[in-house]
């Protein structure tokens, strides 16, 4: 039986074109998914349904991590004046079940850093304080 791998056995980062220090890292990614749309078209004479061409469209990744205010209040402030004018690469590297990087490609998604999302605010929650990053896709590979 092969190993399979569970959603908490992967390493979501993010490098942001010309923005210095290390890719960040993230909690979360969802998003990414590759789909289309092909056209169709049945001809005269009830013949059967015929499926044409059509192109990949990319769903938009967020990428989502617990907000810690020395880390990330002044990062997404940097980050704010880069939104949709920015190229980034996403990685969603996988992992051993001991946390090492596995022996294989890691998939990327590149696009352009579209959204900020600093996190919500609520004086009657408990819950810690999560903040998102939006890119939209352009091209996935691996």
């Amino acid at each position: 039986m092969a190993n399979s791998a569970g959603e908490l056995q992967w390493l979501p980062s993010l490098s942001i074109d010309g923005f210095p220090g290390a890719p960040l890292v993230f909690d979360k990614k969802t998003g990414g998914d590759v789909t289309s749309s092909p056209p169709k078209h049945r001809p005269g004479g009830m013949g059967p349904e015929v499926s044409y061409l059509a192109l990949p469209v990319y769903s938009d990744v967020t990428l989502t991590r617990v907000y810690e205010q020395e880390r990330d209040q002044a990062l997404i402030g940097e980050l704010d004046p880069l939104c949709g004018t920015t190229y980034c690469t996403v990685t969603e590297t996988p992992l051993t079940p001991t946390g090492t990087p596995a022996p294989f490609t890691p998939r990327t998604y590149r696009g352009r850093l579209a959204n900020i999302k600093p996190g919500n605010v609520d004086s009657t929650s408990a819950t810690p304080r999560m903040w998102e990053i939006d890119i939209v896709v352009e091209s996935v590979a691996n």
